[in-house]
């Protein structure tokens, strides 16, 4: 039996994201998507979204279900909010292609309030349903 390995869920949202931040209004068609818990950023500096998996279950060989936290980090909490919902909608818009089946809501967008994390963030979380490679 041949081993058909799934591709990396995290780097398919976030190039899917990337697809579509050009298409977001003026304000947040250059923000940066990167697959890690905390982005890169100072206060000041152009927002981001970060894209983490959460947990990773499935019927291998074939599918895999992941939960994702997109995370949107500004300098307010109600610009991380809008980018998030703008991340949300875009994700959700998602089709379907090759090697995701689906994107399915789990939570919606949440202002961040955690003290241990200082920067204004908003997150959501999304099942997305994928087949092997």
């Amino acid at each position: 039996m041949i081993v058909q390995p799934f591709p990396d869920v995290e780097d398919l949202v976030a190039e899917h994201l990337r697809s579509r931040v050009p298409d977001f209004p003026s304000a947040w068609a250059g923000t940066p998507v990167a697959t890690a818990s905390f982005p890169d950023r100072s206060p000041g500096e152009e927002p981001t979204l970060t894209v983490r998996c959460e947990e990773s279950t499935g019927n291998y060989p074939i599918t895999q279900q992941t939960l994702l936290r997109v995370s949107a980090w500004a300098d307010t909490r109600d610009d991380a909010k809008a980018l998030g919902h703008l991340a949300h909608a875009a994700l959700l818009e998602h089709a379907g292609d090759a090697d995701i089946v689906s994107v399915r809501q789990v939570d919606g967008v949440i202002a961040g309030f955690d003290p241990e994390v200082p920067e204004p963030h908003a997150t959501f979380t999304v099942l997305v349903t994928q087949r092997p490679s």
